[in-house]
């Protein structure tokens, strides 16, 4: 090949270096974290040509969509995937593993965010005591700070939605108080509101939806389901479960009613623009963080389950507040310059009755006359029904009373091996497994895997029982819940937005845990301190 031919392939080739995709050389002016709560993979592609085309199909078709994304743990519920999406840390690290768990210690059980350290800020009641406390380690917002000094802002109805991923040093985090309807604080955070968040509580927007009536967005045939069916449940103060639906303030509920419509996710949508315009969100020379987590769609799903009318309508109503929000950020801040993720904290399951109609074998599960069989049968056994620390399931986990063990001169391992057995051969569990094989990794299987993820050792239970698909643990005859390993509990959505993401839709293998290392990759900052995740490389704008 003549010498010229070799140069021209050089500075080709060295201009391909130089000009091809890279990672934005330009950190974003924002980025904005969205969990919606309780949104199931599968509603956006059920009900995705109902939505318009700036809301969820925006981020769907203008980001990088990860369509087989799950939790790899248990159990799925709120607080755990809040702590998770943003740290890249599995409840065995950041030791969040429920909603709330027993304590040994203090021989209680505690919740996920509670600190009584701390009391509440523009708060009507004296029993608010929240911070992050219970939180080990650091998130991408703490991250987020040390690399940029970067403000960030968290905004919710729930208390741990909020406080969760925004991080231990944020500069506002912002919860629904339903009996006050107004939005509140700690003082782990500041010793008053600011005045914009007054000013935004001033307005009392909640009172514009006193009375109000849910109707369907869309003509009642463009619904994939019946109205009415067995096993869904009700709003505050109505006496049947089809449209319309009346808001019902009362008195000792307070402002709960909205909770369950997409009026709720109105209200939250309302202050993250308060929020961006308060706090000067996305003006500064470097990034800042919003994090924002809608919660109605999980009132609304636990009362009507996910093949509703409700929770189709709520999501597509919810659609048309994504669509207002992102006119919005582009207007202000300008959508070249914001990055945004979506997911959800968890799936739920079908109502039972509905699993039991389409032949998927559901039921409900009276855990309190589990209990009471379970603790009959450990007397017979060991002469003492008392060899527990309370007396209910925390998430399938039972904690061992080491007093009454040593009293009793019996192991752990010997009541392990009796109440697995039990659990079998009530018809009810799937898979037990005990503090020593979770601490040991010999817990096998999927399902073993993802308990063992989900396993603090200082937190957890000395057992751990996972019940069957399809069944739920429920004293009631409607509604539904989640928690489980199973897909309709953890296959959620992950869409990244902005210009360090290709568009597309990747089917590869993502956890949870990977979306901060996407990130942290785009924003080149170091990972969380325990960050397990790895980025998809091919949806980098450079890798």
């Amino acid at each position: 090949m003549p010498k010229m031919k070799y140069l021209l392939l050089f500075h080709l080739f060295a201009f391909c270096l130089t000009t091809g995709p890279s990672l934005s050389a330009e950190p974003p002016k924002l980025v904005v974290g969205i969990v919606v709560d309780q949104l199931r993979y599968d509603y956006l592609e059920r009900f995705g040509d109902q939505f318009t085309t700036n809301g969820f199909r925006l981020l769907m078709d203008k980001g990088a969509f990860m369509t087989s994304a799950r939790y790899d743990y248990v159990p799925t519920v709120t607080a755990p995937g809040h702590a998770t999406y943003l740290s890249g840390t599995p409840p065995s690290v950041h030791g969040i593993i429920g909603n709330d768990w027993f304590d040994r210690q203090k021989r209680k059980t505690v919740v996920a965010v509670d600190d009584a350290n701390y009391v509440g800020v523009g708060s009507v009641s004296t029993n608010v005591h929240i911070s992050p406390h219970n939180f080990i380690g650091d998130n991408f917002a703490d991250e987020m700070r040390l690399r940029y000094g970067s403000k960030v802002v968290g905004v919710s109805v729930k208390a741990r939605a909020a406080v969760l991923p925004a991080g231990k040093k944020p500069a506002g985090v912002y919860w629904f108080e339903e009996k006050s309807g107004r939005f509140i604080t700690s003082t782990y955070y500041m010793p008053e509101l600011p005045a914009w968040m007054k000013a935004f509580n001033d307005q009392k927007l909640v009172e514009n939806y006193r009375g109000t009536n849910w109707t369907r967005l869309l003509p009642p045939d463009a619904y994939h389901y019946p109205d009415e069916r067995v096993g869904e449940g009700r709003l505050l103060g109505e006496t049947n479960s089809v449209f319309p639906h009346t808001i019902n303030y009362t008195e000792d509920k307070g402002y709960e009613a909205i909770l369950r419509t997409p009026f709720g996710n109105q209200l939250v949508a309302d202050l993250a623009r308060a929020a961006i315009e308060g706090e000067h969100l996305g003006e500064g020379e470097n990034p800042d963080l919003l994090c924002v987590s809608f919660s109605s769609l999980d009132a609304c799903g636990h009362e009507f389950g996910p093949y509703s009318q409700e929770t189709q309508d709520l999501t597509l109503r919810l659609d048309r507040t994504l669509n207002e929000f992102f006119n919005y950020l582009d207007a202000r801040i300008g959508l070249e310059h914001v990055q945004i993720v979506l997911t959800s904290d968890h799936g739920v399951a079908p109502l039972p009755e509905f699993a039991q109609e389409q032949g998927l074998g559901g039921k409900r599960v009276d855990e309190g006359k589990l209990m009471k069989d379970l603790k009959k049968k450990l007397s017979t056994r060991f002469g003492s029904s008392k060899l527990l620390l309370t007396s209910s399931f925390h998430y399938g986990h039972l904690y061992y009373d080491p007093d009454a063990l040593k009293r009793l001169r019996i192991t752990a391992d010997q009541v392990s091996d009796f109440i697995r057995e039990w659990a079998y051969s009530t018809g009810d569990f799937q898979a037990v497994f005990t503090r020593r094989q979770l601490l040991n990794g010999t817990a096998e299987g999927f399902i073993g895997s993802m308990v063992a993820r989900g396993y603090n050792a200082e937190r957890s239970g000395d057992i751990v029982l996972i019940m069957k698909p399809f069944m739920i643990s429920s004293t009631g005859k409607t509604g539904t819940t989640h928690g489980s390993p199973y897909s309709y509990d953890a296959h959620v959505p992950v869409i990244f937005y902005g210009s360090s993401f290709k568009p597309g839709r990747y089917a590869d293998e993502f956890h949870i845990t990977d979306i901060v290392s996407m990130l942290c990759a785009a924003l080149k900052l170091e990972p969380p301190s325990g960050n397990i995740g790895k980025p998809v490389l091919e949806a980098l704008t450079g890798n």
